[in-house]
């Protein structure tokens, strides 16, 4: 366990490839942070990434967005991912989070909120999770755009499967169970293929998601009950999928998005999102407004 720099505080990995700059939507998303939940910041990277984002970045906004940086050198599994740009675009990119379960020791806060940088905070309900009798918090359901559920394999792991919780957004302490978590997640990450194999997820790709839902499975007894993980009082996840966009940014916290119908593909409806928490899964959308939110987030 590092040496605890503060009581609490929000952690970002990043780690830039050849199509998206990560650390540039950290920066944003550090913003938003800052904003909202008025907490410390630190970014997790390694040495090229930090090199950019101190050649692209002021060592005055750096050092107003993050508070601690911490460089890594771990080996990371390939992990390469099918990305769209609303429907009609694709592009395929190596995504390093392997060592996404290793943020027990990468923090420097007694209490840690890990959030995916692509995960926009515009509210500050999440705030109220650091008082919270679980020591570990994920969310366990999602919801579109549309307000509908996501895809089945969004909600389960596999047609007979357990249930998905998602790693967007994860809550820590530094107790025993919390280690315990992180352990299990390691142990999973480590044995994929053979996890693969027993809950029968799809082979695509690497998902940290998949691996928090087996940690559940294993840490709750190996049944659908459990008591010992907080799922935020049973709040959704507002996931902006892939293939929607974002027509117009009117301020930091509304915005105006695109939503595609993933069963009528021909059809797309406007959506206005207000002061709410979000999750941008469209990477290259979300780096389109960078620009026009930085103007609001000075």
């Amino acid at each position: 366990m590092p040496t605890i720099q503060a009581p609490e505080g929000v952690c970002f990995f990043a780690y830039n490839n050849s199509q998206l700059d990560y650390v540039n939507m950290a920066i944003t998303s550090s913003k938003f942070v800052k904003k909202n939940l008025q907490l410390p910041v630190c970014l997790i990277t390694d040495e090229g990434s930090l090199s950019w984002l101190e050649e692209s970045h002021s060592t005055e906004e750096i050092e107003k967005c993050f508070d601690y940086i911490v460089t890594t050198n771990d080996n990371m599994k390939a992990n390469s991912r099918r990305h769209y740009d609303s429907p009609w675009t694709e592009f395929t990119a190596q995504f390093n989070n392997s060592n996404k379960h290793k943020i027990y020791q990468y923090s420097p806060f007694e209490k840690t909120l890990l959030l995916d940088i692509d995960y926009i905070v515009k509210s500050d309900t999440l705030l109220k999770y650091f008082d919270s009798d679980y020591s570990v918090s994920m969310f366990d359901n999602a919801t579109t755009l549309r307000n509908e559920p996501p895809l089945f394999l969004e909600r389960f792991l596999y047609d007979a499967g357990i249930k998905m919780w998602w790693s967007t957004v994860v809550y820590f302490d530094r107790s025993d169970f919390s280690e315990l978590f992180f352990n299990t997640w390691s142990h999973v990450a480590d044995n994929y293929d053979y996890y693969q194999y027993l809950y029968n997820f799809p082979r695509k790709m690497f998902r940290t998601d998949y691996c928090v839902s087996i940690a559940v499975h294993i840490l709750s007894g190996m049944t659908a009950e459990q008591d010992n993980i907080g799922n935020f009082d049973g709040t959704s996840l507002l996931n902006m999928s892939q293939k929607d966009d974002i027509i117009e940014v009117t301020s930091d916290n509304t915005w105006v998005m695109l939503s595609h119908d993933s069963k009528e593909v021909w059809k797309n409806i406007l959506v206005k999102t207000n002061n709410q928490d979000i999750h941008l899964m469209n990477k290259r959308a979300f780096d389109r407004i960078i620009p026009k939110l930085t103007e609001y987030l000075l």
